[in-house]
C-alpha cells in the first residue's frame, strides 16, 4: 500500500470531523491508501464515524493519550509507504493525496513534505518556518505570522524548511521502526518542529510543496480547554528546547517565560488566564 492517512479525533464537532473524513476518502490518488481513525475518547464517537463505516480503520482509545501518543498508536499499524499525518480539521483537495507522495516519490531525502496550508476563505497559513530556535520563534511571531496575511499563495515556490506544519506531514514509514514518529514527552504543540529536527539531524530534507493544498480551520480540536492548552504548549516549548538547543537558549527561554506569566499573575483578571500563568510559573519552577 502507498499511503496511509492517520487522523486523531477527541474534542472536535461532529461536522468538521465529517468534513475531513468525506474530502479524504473523496481523494482521486491512483494509488491504494487507507485512512485511520484514532479515537482519543472522543464523545459520541459512534455517530461520528457511523457514516463512514467500513472505509476507515478506527482504533480506540479509553482515553486521551495526547497528539503524539494517539499518532504513533496510528503509526504502528500503518501498512503505507508514507505516512501522512492530517489534523481532523482539515479538508483535503481530490489531488493532494498524489501531490504530496508523487512531489516524495521524486525525493528520495525528504524527511517531510508539507502542503501549502489555506484558511477556510482562501487566504494563505503560515504553515512553515526556518528551523526551531529562539531567534526563529521570535521572528516568526513578531514578522513571519503578521506578515503572513499578505502573501499571495500564486507566487509560493517549493523550498526547502525547518519545520513543516503537523496539521499535514508527509513521511515515510521506514524511517520509524515500531511507529514512534512523534516524542512522546510532548502531550501537545511542537510535535511537529521536534520531529522535523530530529528527521533533520538524520541528514533527512524538509519540504514546503505548495502544489499540493488543503484548507485547515485551525484550533478546532482544542478551543473547548483553553488553559490545559496554554500550559501544553509552554510545557512542550521547554522539552523541545531542552532536548535541541544550546543550553543558553533554554535559560533564556525560561526567563522570559517567568517575566511574562508573573505579570499575568499579577495583572489580569481572566480566570483562565491566572490559572494558566500559576501553572506555568509552577512548571517553570520544577524544570
Amino acid at each position: 500500500m502507498k499511503l496511509s492517512v492517520i487522523l486523531v479525533i477527541s474534542h472536535e464537532p461532529t461536522p468538521v470531523i465529517h468534513d475531513a473524513l468525506r474530502s479524504a476518502l473523496a481523494s482521486e490518488a491512483s494509488f491504494p491508501f487507507e485512512i485511520i481513525v484514532v479515537d482519543n475518547a472522543a464523545a459520541d464517537v459512534e455517530a461520528k464515524l457511523k457514516p463512514f463505516a467500513g472505509r476507515i480503520r478506527v482504533l480506540h482509545n479509553g482515553e486521551n493519550l495526547g497528539f503524539t501518543r494517539a499518532n504513533n498508536l496510528g503509526a504502528e499499524i500503518a501498512r503505507g509507504e508514507y505516512l501522512l499525518f492530517l489534523n481532523s480539521d482539515t479538508r483535503v483537495f481530490p489531488d493532494t493525496f498524489a501531490r504530496l507522495a508523487g512531489f516524495a516519490d521524486s525525493e528520495p531525502r525528504a524527511g517531510a513534505v508539507g502542503p501549502l496550508v489555506l484558511n477556510p476563505d482562501g487566504s494563505f497559513q503560515l504553515s512553515y518556518g526556518a528551523p526551531l530556535s529562539l531567534f526563529s520563534e521570535f521572528r516568526q511571531k513578531a514578522w513571519a505570522t503578521p506578515a503572513s496575511r499578505h502573501v499571495d499563495t500564486r507566487t509560493l515556490k517549493t523550498r526547502e524548511v525547518g519545520w513543516v506544519s503537523g496539521c499535514c506531514l508527509l513521511t515515510r514509514r521506514e524511517y520509524f521502526p515500531g511507529g514512534k514518529a512523534f516524542d512522546e514527552g510532548i502531550f501537545l504543540y511542537f510535535d511537529d518542529s521536534e520531529l522535523c529536527a530530529r528527521l533533520r539531524r538524520q541528514g533527512r530534507r524538509v519540504f514546503f510543496f505548495p502544489p499540493a493544498r488543503i484548507v485547515h480551520l485551525g484550533g478546532a480540536s482544542v478551543s473547548a480547554i483553553p488553559a490545559r492548552t496554554a500550559v501544553e504548549y509552554r510545557r512542550s516549548q521547554l522539552h523541545v528546547y531542552r532536548k535541541h538547543l544550546p543550553g543558553w537558549q533554554l535559560r533564556a527561554l525560561k526567563l522570559y517565560l517567568w517575566l511574562k506569566f508573573r505579570w499575568k499573575l499579577l495583572r489580569s483578571r481572566d480566570k483562565d488566564e491566572i490559572e494558566a500563568a500559576g501553572q506555568v510559573l509552577e512548571l517553570l519552577n520544577k524544570n
